[in-house]
């Protein structure tokens, strides 16, 4: 069995919070808030006076401070959510925050911006590790696609500055040395390949060419350009095809993700420096609606003035951080603690749909995508079986089989769960992690060095053999359609030794490039920097981990019902 606590750096416990508008007469709102698998709380009300938060929007510190001590007083959810912090954080464990906001004028207020109480002090949420922080929007139908594990990203920046900007709508185009600093940034990221669509350039940013080279296929898409509220409604300011303002309003550009087989995952809607306020705020509700209808998993709106500096100096944090462990919300408070003290971090807003904003994947997965969800596959037809074999007299007998043969296909995790719940155990502990990693590194490298992993039996011989004798048995248990697909599933998984070694000697290969890391920067007296290396190669063998763990406790629990019936 996987063992419960392999993940990232600390596991993330969900906290979701709702906050609803029973009634349209008064700013009094209804929060509900629960931690997902555990518990839900008793409703609570929060009360709030936005003209009085208005005046304080000037001062990020200062509006933070007074919106959390509203929202996380006793009056509303204070109690419940510092006991719950408090309980969570002595485990060793983090709490993501996920804010369900179902009123128009809740999304307006600055919820980045907000404090909470811990440790004895008020601090904000959305900059610690600890809280990764996001607006969650409820996706119209539950489409999450394979992770992306393949390598370099494909990421498509739209930079529009149409000549007629300053002349016909008083806003300046995008300088020179604006795009010259996103395209230096872009270009320095390992692992992306980058397109650019960019005024004044043969590739212009219009709507159509967006729309022709999203259906080519990438991961990311990133705009640097105005937006506006339009006669049409709000939208972005690309190009026509004679390099004038065409205002995309929002219908246009969600059409343009919606109609793709496979939209990119996420969106990141950078504003020029040049821009007014209210020109900065239209990006704001493009978020929800990108996710909520244009099926991305993510969407980032920048929604205020920030400098260039300071600008491209998030980005680009947050988009290494991304790469590096592949969590879109613990990305945006790293990058958020970057800049804090010189910028307003409530700028930028995160909408998601996704539960554990587990963005991307690495490439460790590639063994989950291509070997082990077939045994996922395989495991859902054979709930079919194990429902009816609890009504057949050779119930047992067969349980027995369906045991070994899972049995069997949980060979395939044992040598990588074995090494990877050594190298969590060497913990984070400053005081003693060089220590522990020493004794770690040393196994380990006898591991790698003698490649003794590449003679483990990965048991597919005897799943072939299973498989025979196992499926004229199920044949009278299955409908057709399930028997079939079931045959289909054990057949690969029964010819794919060559396979399975290829992938673990890519991950083992990795895992050895990260603990060589480690190891150096150890060497150099750098502990707090070999901490950070090793919780980012446990945030990459994480998601299919976590995947695994969950579908083997489920057919284990359900043999085990066959077992004692």
């Amino acid at each position: 069995m996987i063992n419960q606590q392999i993940g990232p750096r600390e596991d993330y416990n969900n906290l979701q919070i709702n906050i609803s508008k029973p009634s349209n007469t008064a700013k009094r709102f209804t929060v509900q808030m629960h931690i997902t698998g555990w518990r839900y709380f008793d409703p609570a009300e929060f009360r709030f006076k936005s003209a009085e938060l208005l005046a304080l929007s000037a001062d990020p510190n200062t509006y933070g401070q007074a919106l959390g001590k509203a929202f996380f007083s006793e009056q509303c959810i204070g109690d419940p959510y510092s006991e719950t912090l408090a309980a969570i954080q002595a485990r060793g464990d983090g709490l993501r925050v996920q804010l369900i906001l179902d009123s128009p004028e809740l999304q307006e207020l600055h919820w980045e911006r907000i404090f909470h109480p811990i440790a004895g002090a008020w601090q904000p949420v959305g900059s610690t590790a600890v809280t990764p922080f996001s607006r969650f929007i409820r996706p119209q139908q539950w489409d999450r696609p394979t992770a992306i594990t393949t390598r370099p990203l494909r990421i498509l920046v739209v930079i529009a500055s149409p000549a007629n900007l300053e002349s016909d709508f008083q806003l300046h185009p995008i300088a020179a040395e604006e795009r010259l600093k996103l395209h230096t940034m872009f270009d320095q990221i390992p692992d992306l390949a980058t397109t650019y669509l960019e005024s004044g350039t043969a590739n212009p940013p219009t709507l159509n060419a967006i729309r022709q080279h999203l259906a080519d296929g990438y991961h990311l898409v990133h705009f640097l350009c105005h937006g506006a509220h339009t006669s049409a409604g709000i939208g972005l300011f690309l190009e026509d095809p004679d390099g004038q303002v065409d205002p995309v309003e929002q219908n246009r550009l969600i059409s343009a993700f919606k109609v793709l087989k496979t939209p990119p995952v996420f969106c990141f809607l950078a504003a020029c420096e040049s821009a007014k306020q209210e020109r900065h705020d239209a990006f704001l509700p493009l978020g929800p609606s990108l996710v909520g209808e244009g099926g991305l998993q993510a969407v980032v709106a920048m929604t205020g003035k920030v400098g260039l500096p300071l600008a491209q100096q998030f980005a680009g944090q947050f988009y290494v951080r991304l790469l590096k462990h592949g969590v879109v919300d613990l990305a945006m408070n790293e990058a958020r603690a970057l800049v804090q003290d010189d910028w307003d971090w409530g700028v930028p807003v995160l909408f998601t749909r996704l539960q554990d904003n587990q963005l991307i994947d690495f490439p460790i997965g590639k063994m989950y995508e291509r070997y082990l969800s077939h045994t996922d596959t395989a495991f859902l037809a054979v709930d079919e079986v194990l429902s009816n074999a609890r009504l057949e007299d050779h119930g047992g007998r067969l349980a027995d089989d369906l045991q070994e043969l899972v049995n069997e296909l949980s060979k395939s995790h044992g040598v990588q769960v074995e090494v990877a719940s050594k190298f969590r155990r060497t913990g984070r502990d400053p005081q003693n992690f060089a220590q522990k990693f020493e004794g770690f590194y040393y196994d380990f490298k006898d591991y790698y060095d003698n490649q003794t992993w590449v003679s483990e039996n990965t048991s597919c011989t005897r799943i072939d053999a299973l498989k025979a004798e196992i499926l004229p048995k199920l044949s009278p248990l299955l409908s057709p359609a399930n028997f079939s697909l079931l045959e289909e599933e054990l057949n690969m998984l029964s010819n794919a030794d060559a396979d399975l070694l290829r992938y673990f000697n890519e991950y083992i290969s990795i895992m050895n490039a990260a603990v060589e890391e480690i190891w150096a920067a150890l060497e150099s007296d750098n502990i707090e920097s070999a901490i950070q290396i090793k919780r980012d190669f446990e945030a990459q063998i994480s998601p299919s981990f976590q995947r695994s763990k969950a579908m083997f406790e489920r057919m284990s629990h359900n043999i085990r019902g066959v077992q004692a019936a």
